[in-house]
C-alpha cells in the first residue's frame, strides 16, 4: 500500500491551536505540533486532539496558560484548555532538544514535527517515508523502543488495524520479547489498545499480528483460529466484535481482568452463550418469542450478525429463522415482558387485593409467560382471567 501525502499549511489549523503554538514562541519557547495529530494531518483525515511538544518546562507553561491543567505533570504534560478538544503540551520530554524526543518516541509514523509558523517540518526517522509507503517501523531499534514502554507492542497492532500500514519485519520478533513485560502494564491501557484495533477497518490484520507475537494468548487464553475473519466481517460495534473476538475463551473473565465494565463484559458472555442462534429452542414461535424476551430484539440482531460473520454469510436455515423473526415483528404481538402487558402492577395489586411486594413481581411475569406463548391473551380482561386461575393456585404462594 502506499499514500499520497500531502503537506499541509498553517491554515487547516484551528485558530485555538495556532494561538497557543503563538503564545509559546511569543514567551521565548519553541514549539511543534507532534505524534498522531501530525501523521493524521499527512493523511488528510480529521484530526481529534493535537499535541505540542515544547522546550518549556511544565511550570513556564502554566504560567503562559492560566487555565492550563497538570494532567500529567510527571511526564511534562499540561493540557491547555480550548475550543473543540484539550492541546496537550509536553516538555521534551530527552532533554533540550526536539531531535533527542522524537529519538525515544514509538514509532516513525508518530515521530514527525511540524513548526507551521515557520513551515518547518522535523522527520529525522524517516516517518514521511514510511507513511507515504504504508509501512509501520519503530524509531530505532523496536526491542529498544518496546522495553521503554511495553504497550507500544500492543500499539504495533493497533495501528495496523486503525492505519493499514504493514509492519516492518523487525516489529514481530519486538512484539514476542515484549510480551514479559506487558504483565506489568495497566490493564485499562491494554483495553484502550484493544478497543481501538477491534473496531477498527483492518482489525483482522491487528488480531493477526497479535496471534502471531503470542500477545493475544496472553491476553484471551482460547480464542478460535477464525477470530480474525470473524471481527472483520461484523458491524463496527464494540461488544459485538469483542464476541466475535472472544468466542472460544472465557470472555466475561477476559473482559474483567482487562477492565471491561462488568455490564459490558456481561453482555458479551449473554451473547456467546445465545450462539449460535439457531441451536436455541426454537420449536413453536412461543419458542422464538422467549428467545426475544430473553435476549432483546437488539441482542436477536446481534445473534444473527454474529452467527453470519461466522458462516462466512447467510445460510438456509438461519435466513429462514430471521424470517420467522421478521414475520412474528411484523404481526405487532411481541409483548416481551411484564412492562409490555395490558395489565400492570398497580391493575394486579387491586384484582388481588394484596399490597406491593414479590407477590406482584410473579403475578406480572406468570402474566408475561401466558401471553409469550398466546400472544392474543394480552387484553385487560383475558389477562384479569388468568391472573385469578394463577392466585387459585399453588404458584401464587
Amino acid at each position: 500500500m502506499s499514500l499520497a501525502l500531502a503537506r499541509p499549511t498553517a491554515d487547516v489549523l484551528p485558530a485555538a491551536v495556532r494561538a497557543a503554538l503563538a503564545t509559546l514562541r511569543a514567551g521565548g519557547h519553541r514549539a511543534f505540533l507532534v505524534g498522531g495529530c501530525v501523521r493524521d494531518l499527512l493523511r488528510g483525515v480529521a484530526v481529534a486532539d493535537f499535541d505540542v511538544a515544547t522546550d518549556a518546562e511544565p511550570a513556564r507553561v502554566l504560567a503562559l496558560f492560566p487555565r492550563a491543567i497538570p494532567t500529567g505533570i510527571r511526564h511534562g504534560t499540561v493540557m491547555v484548555p480550548i475550543p473543540g478538544a484539550p492541546l496537550d503540551v509536553t516538555t521534551f520530554r530527552a532533554g533540550p532538544r526536539l531531535e533527542d524526543d522524537l529519538a525515544h518516541r514509538d514509532f516513525s509514523v508518530n515521530a514527525i514535527a511540524w513548526d507551521p509558523a515557520a513551515e518547518l517540518w522535523v522527520d529525522p526517522a524517516g516517518g514521511v517515508a514510511d507513511l507515504a509507503a504504508g509501512r509501520l517501523r519503530a524509531v530505532g531499534a523496536a526491542r529498544d523502543r518496546f522495553a521503554e514502554d511495553p504497550v507500544r507492542a500492543l500499539r504495533a497492532a493497533r495501528l495496523v488495524a486503525t492505519l493499514g500500514l504493514a509492519p516492518g519485519p523487525e516489529l514481530l520478533p519486538a512484539m514476542r520479547e515484549a510480551r514479559p513485560g506487558l504483565r506489568g502494564v495497566a490493564r485499562e491501557r491494554v483495553r484502550r489498545e484493544l478497543e481501538e484495533l477491534v473496531l477498527a477497518p483492518g482489525a483482522a490484520a491487528g488480531l493477526e499480528l497479535l496471534r502471531a507475537s503470542g500477545i493475544e494468548e496472553d491476553l484471551a487464553p482460547g480464542v478460535r483460529p477464525d477470530a480474525p475473519a470473524v471481527v472483520a466481517a461484523l458491524p463496527a460495534q464494540l461488544e459485538l466484535r469483542l464476541a466475535g473476538w472472544l468466542r472460544g475463551a472465557r470472555a466475561e473473565s477476559v473482559l474483567l481482568a482487562l477492565r471491561f465494565g462488568l455490564r459490558r463484559a456481561r453482555a458479551v458472555a449473554r451473547l456467546l452463550a445465545r450462539h449460535p442462534i439457531e441451536r436455541q429452542p426454537q420449536r413453536s414461535d412461543a419458542d422464538l418469542r422467549r428467545l426475544l424476551a430473553r435476549a432483546g430484539e437488539e441482542g436477536v440482531e446481534a445473534l444473527l450478525a454474529l452467527r453470519r460473520a461466522e458462516l462466512g454469510g447467510p445460510s438456509a436455515e438461519l435466513e429462514a429463522l430471521a424470517a420467522r423473526i421478521a414475520r412474528l415483528r411484523g404481526a405487532g404481538t411481541l409483548a416481551l415482558g411484564p412492562r409490555d402487558l395490558a395489565l400492570d402492577g398497580a391493575a394486579v395489586m387491586a384484582l388481588l387485593d394484596i399490597p406491593p411486594g414479590p407477590r406482584v413481581g410473579r403475578a406480572l411475569q406468570h402474566l408475561a409467560e401466558c401471553v409469550l406463548e398466546d400472544p392474543a391473551c394480552n387484553t385487560s380482561e383475558l389477562l384479569a382471567e388468568r391472573l385469578r386461575a394463577w392466585a387459585a393456585g399453588p404458584g401464587a404462594r
